[in-house]
């Protein structure tokens, strides 16, 4: 999907990224729904062919699936709907999570 990008080291790991697919810095805002309920905004912090960290200020539970939808900025913005299964959750600051969200379409 993005050619030419390279992993990136994670402090939180030693040595490079063990993901499978190559992560890019992309700050676009995505809305989100679970499942069924009201959509709610968030903000990406990076973006792949697999998943997509997503910076929501709702707690949700691990194995939750979302529905999102987001436009790829670029010449040609791509707007893209996906669903998507929750994975982990962290606590941030300003009462906002980091969710790793994993595409399931």
């Amino acid at each position: 999907m993005y050619e030419g990008t390279t992993p990136t080291p994670d402090p939180g790991k030693s040595g490079m990224e063990r993901r499978q697919f190559p992560r890019i810095d992309i700050v676009t805002k995505v809305n989100f729904a679970v499942v069924i309920p009201a959509q709610e905004l968030g903000t990406s912090k990076d973006i792949s062919q697999g998943g997509m960290c997503l910076e929501m200020k709702r707690k949700v539970a691990t194995g939750t699936i979302l529905r999102l939808e987001f436009d790829l900025p670029g010449d040609k913005p791509e707007h893209i709907e996906a669903l998507g299964r929750v994975m982990w959750q962290r606590p941030r600051a300003e009462e906002t999570f980091s969710t790793g969200i994993k595409f399931l379409t």
